[in-house]
């Protein structure tokens, strides 16, 4: 059984992995942050789940699940116009490297 205050460190630490990914996409520091995000949508996955059954509270929200939101959102994060871009870019990049049937399963697996 997940205590109260481990569930809210599993939202804590996941919005701290989620900033740091798109920090790295931000960067364009696009090396294995597909698999990162697999990771991250998992951690995601458990928290929906744990908070469904009703036993816990969400003292903190996750950050919705997704690089691919409005700019506002990316703003409201910290991101100035480049690192948004370069944000949105990750998916083009993806595509351009890694071909377009990882693309369709990542899209799948959100």
């Amino acid at each position: 059984m997940v205590s109260q205050e481990e569930f809210a460190r599993f939202v804590t630490d996941y919005n701290e992995d989620y900033i740091l990914l798109l920090t790295r996409a931000s960067k364009r520091h696009y090396d294995c942050l597909i698999t990162s995000f697999m990771v991250l949508k998992d951690l995601y996955n458990m928290i929906q789940v744990l908070f469904d059954t009703g036993q816990y509270t969400a003292e903190v929200l996750p950050y919705p699940y997704t690089f691919r939101a409005d700019s506002v959102l990316m703003r409201m994060l910290g991101f100035d116009d480049e690192g948004i871009e370069n944000i949105f870019g990750f998916l083009d990049y993806v595509k351009e490297t890694q071909g377009w049937n990882l693309r369709l399963a990542w899209t799948k697996a959100r």
